[in-house]
């Protein structure tokens, strides 16, 4: 099993697109993506390169990759205050401006699009 460090997911949004993103890779089995550790757990005999483009395609940034031995789970989802309060805050979202609208990430996409814009 690996544990990837991903800076840059801030939602439930990004961790879907780390989820999606992840699990259409050939030869990867588990995903786990965890916004309170800022990491995804995957098992499977994947190059650490690979994993670091694939997500790194998506617009977020890979801190490091190092193997574990088991997905560190005590049976339950661990939630953090700030996690608590970035879910109630996109449910109000979503029902104040309806679901598929704007995420918190995409903002942070737009702005890194228009520093590349710029060179």
């Amino acid at each position: 099993m690996k544990k990837i460090i991903i800076e840059g997911m801030m939602c439930g949004h990004c961790i879907e697109t780390i989820e999606k993103k992840l699990k259409s890779i050939d030869g990867i089995g588990e995903v786990e993506v965890s916004l309170d550790e800022n990491a995804a757990f995957i098992s499977g005999g994947i190059e650490n390169d690979l994993i670091k483009s694939a997500i790194e395609g998506e617009g977020y940034q890979v801190i490091s990759i190092e193997n574990i031995e088991e997905y560190p789970k005590d049976g339950k989802e661990k939630i953090g205050f700030f996690s608590k309060l970035i879910r109630k805050i996109e449910k109000s979202n979503i029902e104040e401006f309806g679901e598929g609208k704007m995420h918190c990430c995409d903002l942070s996409k737009e702005d890194k699009k228009d520093e590349n814009d710029k060179h």
